[in-house]
């Protein structure tokens, strides 16, 4: 009925809101896990197939069911003038109050093209806690870095383990038993030598401030420029500790009695650093998110 391809992400979609968004997020999303991980009805249906009972497994066969608003998802109409959400047979409409009333289904909603939540209110009775879920926004200006937030949300809820859990029980234990011995084997190679190179080079924050990871002295140093001064206004050492970057860093032109701490982690594709940063004299750990790209 399906493409062959096991999903674990149903990707909701209205084509004429955000078919070129969908698109791009399905393949982002395929970069980032190392495989397609979405299900989109245009690439996924074989050509014959019942369309209604394909989107009806698909839907119930996924972990995640991702909505993608755009600036008119809620109020395109069809020929005769009629909101197309009002319709019980709108498909949209169909897949959200499916994956709404599937409770081992996680429902994200995904806003695209400036668009905003929309009012419980403004919406069908059958939908309408979907306004009250919280919504991760995509915007063009800092594309990567929301994806890669969006990649982070996904593997809190299990996107990327699901490939290990649908092996045979015997191939499970196997695979598990062999990555075991690769990575004993090479665990003095990549704390040693592999583990520098992945974290060296440019990281951006998201207001447009980025760090500058090298070695020095036989150890990683960090250096901040500020999205404004265009100055490196902290730095500090960094080490790579059971695959994780801690950085210490210190501001350049005031003495303070504290230190920002960050524990960051690669991301799949070796694009984002996700963790955390806290003041080293406060016990609140903020989230933090930081892609690879050029400075402008």
């Amino acid at each position: 009925m399906l493409d062959g391809m096991e999903h674990v992400i149903f990707l909701s979609y209205r084509r004429v809101d955000t078919s070129g968004h969908a698109g791009r997020i399905s393949d982002d999303l395929a970069r980032h896990f190392g495989r397609s991980v979405t299900f989109r009805d245009i690439e996924s249906i074989t050509a014959g197939v019942d369309f209604v009972q394909a989107l009806e497994q698909a839907v119930h066969a996924a972990r995640v069911c991702i909505v993608l608003i755009g600036d008119t998802w809620l109020t395109e109409t069809s020929a005769d003038g009629a909101r197309r959400l009002d319709s019980p047979e709108d498909h949209v409409r169909r897949e959200i109050e499916m994956a709404l009333n599937d409770s081992g289904l996680k429902v994200i909603p995904v806003l695209v093209e400036g668009a905003s939540m929309p009012d419980e209110d403004d919406l069908p009775v059958s939908i309408g806690r979907l306004a009250r879920l919280q919504a991760v926004e995509l915007s063009e200006s800092r594309w990567d870095y929301d994806m890669a937030r969006l990649a982070a949300v996904l593997e809190g809820f299990g996107v990327g383990r699901e490939l290990y859990r649908r092996l045979p029980h015997w191939r499970l234990v196997l695979s598990l038993v062999m990555v075991l011995a690769v990575a004993l084997s090479g665990l003095y190679y990549w704390r040693n030598m592999v583990g520098v190179e992945q974290y060296t080079g440019l990281w951006y924050l998201p207001n447009g401030s980025y760090w500058s990871v090298r070695e020095k002295n036989g150890r990683l140093w960090v250096d901040e420029t500020h999205y404004e001064s265009r100055q490196v206004w902290q730095q500090g050492p960094g080490e790579i500790l059971d695959g994780e970057l801690q950085v210490a860093l210190e501001l350049v032109f005031e003495r303070t009695e504290f230190r920002f701490l960050y524990r960051l982690r690669l991301s799949a594709d070796r694009q984002s650093l996700v963790g955390s940063v806290r003041r080293s004299n406060r016990s609140i750990e903020h989230p933090q998110v930081m892609t690879r790209r050029n400075p402008p």
